[in-house]
């Protein structure tokens, strides 16, 4: 005998002329929107994921300054102002470490500035209050004595 669909009555008691099938659960809007939730936060979780690394050939080195590698403080940084020849094209032996770049920045103990090529963090020293305040009055003490041929232009200058 062929199997018969479920006829469910009409509220006047007679049979329904239409076979009623039972029809599949559908998700509610909740269990929609939490499934969509959580496939872009996975879609998305590639952009937190680490970089390729770069190919060998792209490698950029450090500079081949004086103190590369090193401490990179106020001495250090004295020291290379010393030896600094404003008329002489500027290298990565010949800077004013105390120049500053059009953003701002400091430039490494080779000369290059945050975002050129060759830039790489400097190592630091730590430096207390008094420090800084020795500091500031020998910087005082530089910017008023200017070394001579330290004008806008100079083959040393940055700018």
């Amino acid at each position: 005998m062929p199997a018969v669909p479920l006829q469910r009555a009409c509220t006047n008691g007679a049979p329904s002329p239409k076979p009623h099938h039972r029809r599949a659960a559908q998700p509610s809007q909740k269990t929609i929107m939490n499934r969509l939730i959580a496939a872009l936060a996975l879609g998305s979780a590639a952009a937190f994921a680490p970089a390729a690394r770069a190919p060998a050939s792209v490698v950029v080195f450090g500079g081949a300054g004086k103190y590369e590698g090193q401490i990179f403080g106020f001495p250090e940084k004295k020291d290379l102002w010393e030896n600094w020849d404003p008329n002489s094209p500027r290298s990565e032996t010949n800077f004013n470490p105390f120049e500053r770049n059009a953003d701002g920045n400091a430039c490494d103990c080779s000369g290059y500035f945050p975002g050129e090529g060759k830039y790489s963090d400097p190592a630091r020293p730590d430096v207390d209050f008094a420090a800084m305040m020795a500091e500031k009055t020998a910087m005082a003490e530089i910017e008023a004595n200017p070394k001579a041929g330290d004008v806008p232009g100079a083959p040393g200058r940055l700018n």
